[in-house]
């Protein structure tokens, strides 16, 4: 079984007679040319090309391939990274790269606005999101722990049970330890620390925790199937040297746009493959790293391991499509912020759908008959501050009535599920959002109806 087909020899297709005469009909022919667009702009694989390519058009597959791969090299930059054999790593930044560069650059100059009302405060919105980077992260390499008791095991800091949440738990740290230190350059010592942090407690081997490899009996295997050998132990430190210069200093003749740099260090990190456990833990996280230290802060709220774990094979295959044709690192590249597309398009949904939960939450208390204005005023500061905590006190000293009044107003909201009360000591009681303020209201909305 192989995981993928290699693409054909471009030295064999250009060795037969009458090959340029035939591969410069390509974009001549109709059918093609909308193909040959779609095929960049998508970044099509061979096998993803071969099956598209109309019948009888006068060409043969391979042809057609020769074709694109030559438009492509023809536009591609090296790399200072290069494989076993020490032939450079290229690439290329098609179209739609061009397009998440963009919005990626529109939306880190902004502000992201989780600080107005009804929204989660900025600082709440970004640690939730970095949680489900470390989940999803620990998840990709095989942690098994469910997403709701990975995100309490995360809120609540309780001890983990297993080496599964341990893993999570790691990788929490791990994106605290980004945090701090984001304003850091990177060094040898600094990716080992982080990757101790991430693997402490994990791997069979303990010592191995931070130290880099020593042996050559590595092997990456996916579905059963060897499909990577990394360079031998004895070349890690000089190639991992190698990196670090390369994320430390920004060239300005050879400028790379930083998130397409971040995506080259996860994968330059994973294919030197510096560690013998834990490298892909470490590759994301140094690419958060990286973004973080060029202050594209936007990747706080963000989570692009969770979008690699939508389609895992894919993410496989972004490796393997590299290394089968030519060094290609485009495969990856667009792999990457595709994921970085899908992540912004979350937080864009999520921004609006908290708005219009406000601009409905508004209208519903306006109509609804139940409460008295003092309960519609404290529902509606409810839903704006998520996280604020109501007294029978407070209450009353707000709105200039008796105590129970007030306390009749929260015994009331707590009833009807607008409010979650706690006792605190033998009397006092305090009342926190339900967070199910705007459902409440809708079901009321709809008894009415």
């Amino acid at each position: 079984m192989t995981i993928i087909e290699p693409p054909p020899n471009l030295k064999d297709i250009w060795s037969k007679e009458n090959t340029l005469n035939q591969i410069f009909k390509v974009p001549q022919i109709k059918e093609l040319r909308e193909l040959i667009h779609r095929a960049n702009d998508k970044y099509y694989y061979w096998s993803e090309i071969k099956h598209r390519i109309p019948g009888e058009v006068g060409v043969s597959a391979e042809e057609v391939w020769a074709y694109i791969r030559m438009g492509r090299n023809s536009n591609s930059k090296i790399t200072p990274l290069t494989d076993i054999k020490g032939k450079s790593f290229q690439y290329w930044i098609p179209d739609c790269l061009h397009k998440v560069i963009s919005e990626v650059d529109k939306w880190s100059g902004g502000i992201i606005t989780t600080d107005q009302p009804g929204f989660p405060s900025k600082e709440k919105y970004i640690i939730s999101s970095l949680m489900d980077e470390a989940i999803a992260s620990s998840q990709l390499e095989g942690a098994s722990t469910e997403y709701k008791v990975a995100k309490e095991l995360l809120r609540t800091g309780r001890k983990p049970l297993d080496k599964n949440e341990k893993m999570i738990v790691n990788n929490w740290e791990a994106m605290r330890f980004i945090r701090d230190n984001a304003d850091q350059h990177f060094s040898l010592s600094r990716i080992r620390e982080l990757h101790s942090i991430l693997t402490q407690g994990t791997l069979e081997h303990p010592e191995e925790s931070g130290n880099l490899r020593k042996n050559d009996d590595i092997e990456v295997r996916y579905r059963g199937e060897v499909v990577f050998i990394p360079p031998k132990a004895d070349e890690v430190e000089s190639r991992l040297v190698k990196l670090l210069e390369f994320a430390n200093i920004d060239d300005e003749d050879n400028w790379i746009h930083p998130v397409i740099k971040g995506a080259m260090i996860h994968f330059w990190l994973a294919y030197i493959h510096p560690f013998a456990d834990g490298n892909g833990r470490t590759a994301r996280a140094l690419m958060y790293w990286y973004l973080l230290s060029r202050n594209y802060t936007l990747f706080q709220y963000l989570s692009i391991s969770k979008h690699f774990l939508v389609a895992p094979g894919q993410y496989v295959k972004a490796y393997l499509y590299t290394e089968h044709d030519d060094n290609d690192l485009t495969y990856f590249l667009v792999y990457n912020l595709n994921s970085i597309r899908d992540a912004l398009i979350e937080l864009r949904k999520y921004l609006k759908k908290k708005q219009n939960e406000m601009s409905s939450a508004n209208q519903l208390l306006t109509n609804y008959r139940g409460l008295n204005s003092r309960q519609k005023s404290l529902v509606y500061h409810s839903i704006q501050h998520p996280d604020h905590v109501y007294t029978v006190e407070a209450h009353k000293n707000t709105h200039g009535v008796a105590y129970d009044t007030a306390r009749k107003d929260l015994m009331a909201l707590a009833s009807k599920g607008f409010l979650r009360k706690e006792r605190e000591g033998k009397k006092l009681f305090l009342f926190f959002p339900s967070g199910r303020a705007i459902e409440k209201l809708r079901e009321t909305k709809i008894l009415n109806n």
